[in-house]
């Protein structure tokens, strides 16, 4: 952890991202491949917005790549710098991304829109900054609730993730992302959705 840092900072991605347990790491493996897939070899310029402790981001971004990121937290700023070499990070907003329009060639946006208590201006910012593509995942529900509670996480509320303000099935991702994008392909990686969008010329 990164020197003045508040423990405290790191939260649940820390607790996901370097879990024991064979299954979850086996889940989010699987996860994070895809989108390392999507994203490719040669992304162009590649930004991460909410990158938390950039846990995720360093597993799937490519070599030789640098990368941008957006988190809205300092103290997870300051670990996301250790955790990936040479990131520009930067402390932001993801309802107003710090880019000029179309600037970014590859957006990547991990688990972040169902913390939001409204996804639409989030939504219409990642459409605006996009040049090439823009990948995001998210929570697939009703099952990511579902695997919480079978591990008996979270039983008090179902399973459900207290800072999970959102909930999305396929349907809802595409109604989410259909106004502000071109095309949306959204797959199902079960517990999580990743959506490919193209932004309109």
């Amino acid at each position: 952890m990164a020197p003045g840092v508040d423990p405290e900072a790191a939260g649940q991605d820390e607790q996901k991202y370097t879990t024991s347990n064979p299954v979850v790491r086996r889940l989010i493996g699987r996860l994070l491949g895809r989108v390392t897939a999507e994203i490719g070899s040669t992304p162009g310029r590649l930004a991460d917005i909410g990158t938390g402790e950039g846990l995720a981001l360093a597993r799937v971004v490519p070599e030789g790549v640098v990368p941008i990121g957006v988190e809205y937290r300092r103290a997870k700023v300051a670990l996301a710098a250790v955790a990936v070499p040479g990131l520009a990070a930067s402390v932001g907003d993801i309802g107003t991304l710090p880019f000029p329009d179309r600037s970014i060639d590859t957006v990547v946006c991990q688990e972040v829109l169902e913390h939001l208590p409204s996804v639409d201006r989030a939504v219409a910012e990642l459409a605006r900054i996009t040049r090439g593509r823009c990948i995001l995942t998210v929570p697939h529900e009703p099952f990511f609730r579902g695997g919480n509670f079978v591990r008996g996480k979270n039983l008090a509320r179902w399973g459900n993730d207290v800072e999970h303000l959102q909930q999305f099935t396929p349907r809802r991702l595409r109604a989410v992302l259909e106004p502000h994008f071109e095309s949306v392909e959204v797959t199902r990686v079960t517990p999580w959705l990743l959506a490919v969008a193209k932004p309109r010329r």
